[in-house]
């Protein structure tokens, strides 16, 4: 894999992240703004009420994607590459995203007999480890 294949993987998975948690990927990213850390662990908190539309709801999917865009560009100028084409990407990503953590979610929650906040919790901590290890310096 060239250089350039593994930064549009990285920016693509990092921004999948925001299709998942909208607001965790501001605090991958900026790990030491506790406005960021703030937002991120109220969304992992709401996530888990009940009543709370689904992520793949067309105005989820507008907020994610936003996200993504968002993320794609950070990640693509830390990265030295097309901040613009970063932003395609990251929306992209980012609906993508939804799509498979939803469903993943709903599977693992039918499969092994979890409750939805357990599945959420369980999607949560491999979000945060995902992109941890994603943003890693090397």
């Amino acid at each position: 894999m060239t250089d350039s294949q593994k930064d549009l993987a990285i920016i693509a998975g990092v921004s999948a992240i925001a299709g998942a948690r909208a607001a965790l990927t501001p605090a991958l990213l900026f790990p030491n703004n506790s406005v960021f850390t703030l937002m991120a662990a109220g969304e992992l908190y709401v996530d888990k009420l009940p009543g709370i539309g689904d992520r793949i709801a067309k105005e989820g999917l507008i907020g994610r994607s936003v996200s993504g865009a968002i993320t794609g560009a950070v990640v693509s100028h830390r990265r030295r590459r097309n901040p613009w084409l970063g932003a395609l990407i990251g929306a992209a990503a980012a609906v993508t995203g939804a799509y498979i953590t939803y469903y993943a979610r709903k599977q693992f929650g039918k499969r092994t007999g979890s409750p939805d906040p357990v599945a959420g919790l369980v999607e949560d901590v491999a979000m945060i480890c995902i992109g941890s290890l994603l943003l890693e310096k090397k």
